[in-house]
């Protein structure tokens, strides 16, 4: 059946006489696993998407009442009427996965502090046996936010022939000590509660609810940015207009807190927030040496999300993961969204979060049939999601640029806009490569192309690609629009060993006659724009850029003259008089 009526599973996965080898060394088993599935596996099995739930989550993810309600379903991003989706809890949660509240066979009392240290690698084991257990060889996606996008990125490190696309929403690759010291102390609440009972407290008929309130309410107050809290409550009152000055609840916002970490006690258990919180501390993918080259080998893809206000898990935090797989040559796609709400911002719906979840899932289900271990994909899209037709790009400058590229060469392409020059160059030239741009729709569209695009500012954050990374950067009618073209032509210089550059020549002889008789800035086919609105903010003439271009060491190898349309013109001679625009292969 399609969309998300479905109802919990459980299932021994271990047992023992096979038990699950952890990380640590030990063995544990039996080990049940509690999960849901939405939607129907394909005859193929190559429709399987996995959902990783964060901390606090549990296998119940679509449906009424569900975590990701608004992201998995019938129409949804995630799909259920195309997508086979599966939820289950982690393993040490307490939602019916085995956790140190499980009873231990040994001794018929439940686990407590005697239930082993986990690692993110643990739950990835436990998880690979339950899509085993379902008939799945190899995931089409993984799906996870905050703690569930770790885990995504977990199994592209360790298993990626196994995961064709990871979505690694709000999520880190390594904590920082802020991040370990938030965890500490809401652990430290947890183990001093008297009730705690060194860890012993499932055989009496008390628990330490305080300590585990206490951690929740802590834990809140990360999930939310300020902005989020201001516009909740500011400092509104709880109770009339005149503060009580005492050291009950005065304000709205310590009633909301007290009532998070109060409901907190009905649906989760205090050993399981210490076991699960701690694996994210030592959590640290990349120490792996190998880890990357596997995920380039194997052909996975990436999408990484963060939110602007999110101060749990930065976009630093994003930044590095994004920086590390596309160093390493794994195709990434990365947006950072502005949202108000801070880390919560993976459960709910800011503007262009959901389309690029949408877009990404999308071209994975349309190209699942040409993604195979071992085989990168790197298939042209149009815009309509459809495969390329290998057409040259519709903008003729473009198709001159394409032919500038030496077959089989990595690009990047500074504002690719919608991945139009990209698609061509993967599809009709056995190119690889990553755009970059700014412009929220054209990054979407370029995703549904298959291009992977990192959505960064050329003009101050090409920092993020390192020293001769690329065969070849293309830089296509944008040079006049940055505040520093010269700083971007020294970082192009650096990032690729050759550049192909285009620009429009306001040194043709319409517009110095344009503005000779008018007195008044020209508007023409090449310059669309009036004055007050264009976004060229630098008017160089060919020549003006020649000079620059050898004041940085890039040696001109060709260049081509094109008209007013893009075409390249019949006679290559008096360029900065002639031309409309110009290509240059440039050296470095």
């Amino acid at each position: 059946m399609t969309g998300t009526d479905t109802t919990t599973q459980r299932v021994v996965l271990f047992t023992e006489d096979d038990p699950l080898r952890l990380v640590g060394g030990r063995t544990l088993a039996p080990v049940e696993v509690a999960y849901e599935t939405y939607g129907v596996l394909s005859p193929a099995a190559d429709n399987a998407v996995l959902i990783c739930h964060a901390l606090t989550g549990d296998a119940h993810a679509a449906g009424p009442g569900g975590w990701w309600d608004n992201l998995i379903g019938p129409g949804k991003p995630v799909d259920t009427d195309r997508f086979f989706v599966v939820s289950a809890n982690l393993l040490g949660g307490c939602q019916g996965t085995t956790g140190p509240a499980s009873t231990d066979p040994a001794t018929g009392k439940p686990y407590g502090l005697t239930f082993p240290l986990l690692d993110m690698g643990d739950f990835v084991t436990v998880h690979r046996a339950l899509v085993r257990h379902l008939g799945i060889e190899r995931l089409l996606a993984a799906v996870g936010g905050s703690l569930g996008g770790m885990q995504v990125l977990q199994w592209l490190a360790e298993s990626p022939e196994e995961v064709a696309n990871g979505v690694v929403v709000a999520a880190s690759s390594r904590l920082s000590a802020q991040n370990i010291a938030f965890s500490a102390v809401a652990r430290e609440a947890i183990m001093r509660d008297p009730d705690f009972a060194e860890g012993r407290y499932l055989e009496t008929d008390r628990s330490p609810s305080i300590g585990l309130a206490i951690a929740r309410m802590m834990a809140h107050i990360t999930y939310l940015s300020d902005e989020a809290f201001t516009e909740k409550f500011d400092r509104r009152l709880q109770n009339g207009e005149t503060p009580a000055k005492g050291f009950g609840i005065d304000f709205q916002v310590e009633s909301y807190l007290r009532h998070q970490g109060e409901s907190f006690l009905d649906r989760f258990d205090a050993l399981s927030y210490l076991y699960l919180s701690r694996v994210m501390d030592y959590f640290d993918p990349f120490a792996d040496p190998t880890a990357v080259p596997r995920m380039a080998e194997a052909g996975s893809q990436a999408l990484v999300v963060s939110f602007d206000t999110d101060w749990r898990f930065s976009t630093a935090h994003s930044r590095r993961i994004v920086r590390m797989l596309e160093q390493g040559r794994v195709p990434v796609t990365f947006r950072e969204i502005r949202s108000p709400w801070g880390h919560d911002s993976f459960l709910l719906e800011p503007p262009g979060y959901h389309e690029t979840v949408r877009a990404f899932l999308d071209r994975a289900y349309d190209e699942r049939a040409t993604t195979r271990p071992s085989a990168p994909s790197w298939t042209g899209r149009t815009t309509s999601g459809g495969p390329s037709t290998g057409r040259p790009p519709v903008r003729p400058d473009l198709t001159v640029v394409a032919g500038l590229v030496p077959p089989g060469s990595r690009v990047l392409d500074l504002g690719c806009g919608e991945g139009e020059l990209l698609a061509h160059l993967f599809a009709e030239r056995g190119c690889t490569g990553t755009g970059v741009e700014i412009d929220d729709a054209a990054v979407v569209a370029a995703i549904r192309r298959g291009v992977p695009v990192i959505e960064v500012d050329v003009d101050t954050e090409l920092t993020e690609f390192a020293d001769d990374s690329y065969d070849v950067v293309v830089l296509s009618r944008t040079l006049q629009a940055l505040a520093r073209p010269d700083r971007v032509l020294a970082e192009i210089k650096r990032i690729g060993r050759r550049s192909v550059v285009s620009v429009p020549n306001f040194g043709l002889w319409k517009h110095r006659a344009s503005l000779a008789l008018t007195g008044r800035m020209p508007v023409s086919e090449e310059l669309p724009h009036p004055w007050f609105q264009t976004p060229n903010i630098h008017l160089s003439t060919l020549a003006d850029l020649e000079q620059l271009l050898g004041e940085l060491g890039m040696e001109v190898e060709s260049r081509l003259l094109l008209d007013e349309q893009g075409r390249s013109l019949a006679r290559q001679r008096w360029g900065n008089l002639r031309a409309g625009a110009a290509v240059y292969l440039l050296s470095h």
